[in-house]
């Protein structure tokens, strides 16, 4: 075992006196602890805080990141969206594109009878709330839009436009003398004098709902374009349609005559609007081969 006390003697050479000096082991070796301790500690200290310091920061780093990561898909969504949108928009633009003659006469459809059925924010986190909830509203009023677009489309293609045949008007829509009574009555339709067998062609899409002989008409086409438009076709010679049948604007649907009770090979025909007679002249007087071109 070390000794519990030191003692260390120091001569003077020239005056030759002695000095003693006696330490006790413990204390010193306390002593030196204790001053070693100090940097000893204060360095793992400093290590530890720095430690705790850059796991502090590396958390941050790493939470940054995926705000950064979010906010960029975030980004790229909503750029998509809003370009989709703009796709969507331009499509929506032409499709409700309608020739302005066809408009006019949905115009004078509608008239004729009751309607037919008819921002820095305090964070980006909010910004993207805020052009999400945009976004969506958009959403729902693109839907709303495109609805109406296809509405519109539905209403142009079923409104009757021009004449079903190439051809004179000689009889107008309204009172008249009647050719065979010779008194005053009302000519629901107008009459167009063609050649007899000349291609009659239908006025609007929609459906034939009957293609038959009907007493003075002769033979008669009744086409229904829905939202309450009716169109007839009298006097045919022949159908080149039946009952049923699904026919669009410009289709050949049966060939003109003098069926029934007429003077001469001519087309009778007629626009009801809910079940009311309307002058067809108002929704375009041209004869098919000027309207085609």
């Amino acid at each position: 075992m070390l000794p519990k006390r030191y003692t260390f003697i120091v001569a003077d050479r020239l005056s030759g006196s002695l000095h003693r000096f006696t330490v006790a082991v413990r204390p010193v070796v306390a002593i030196l602890a204790a001053i070693l301790a100090v940097p000893i500690g204060w360095t793992a200290h400093s290590r530890w805080s720095a430690a705790t310091h850059i796991q502090h920061l590396q958390l941050r780093n790493a939470t940054l990141e995926l705000e950064n990561v979010r906010y960029r898909s975030a980004s790229a969504e909503l750029s998509s969206r809003i370009a989709a949108l703009q796709l969507a928009l331009g499509e929506l633009r032409d499709q409700s594109t309608v020739d302005p003659r066809v408009r006019r006469a949905m115009g004078r459809v509608s008239e004729s009878s009751e309607p037919l059925r008819s921002v820095a924010l305090s964070t980006p986190t909010e910004t993207f709330n805020l052009l999400q909830d945009l976004l969506n509203m958009l959403d729902a009023e693109l839907v709303v839009a495109e609805q109406s677009v296809e509405a519109q489309q539905a209403l142009a293609a079923a409104t009757p436009f021009n004449l079903p045949s190439d051809g004179r008007v000689t009889d107008r829509f309204g009172y008249r003398i009647d050719p065979f009574t010779g008194e005053r009555s009302f000519h629901s339709a107008v009459d167009i004098s063609t050649g007899y067998g000349q291609p009659v062609y239908a006025t609007a899409d929609g459906t034939v709902v009957s293609a038959g002989r009907n007493g003075a008409f002769g033979n008669l086409i009744r086409i229904d374009h829905g939202f309450g438009l009716t169109t007839r076709y009298g006097h045919l010679s022949d159908f080149a349609t039946t009952a049923g049948e699904t026919v669009a604007r410009g289709d050949v649907i049966g060939y003109a005559g003098a069926t029934g009770r007429a003077t001469g090979s001519h087309v009778h025909y007629e626009v009801l609007v809910n079940g009311r007679a309307m002058n067809p002249l108002q929704l375009g007087s041209l004869a098919r081969s000027q309207s085609a071109n």
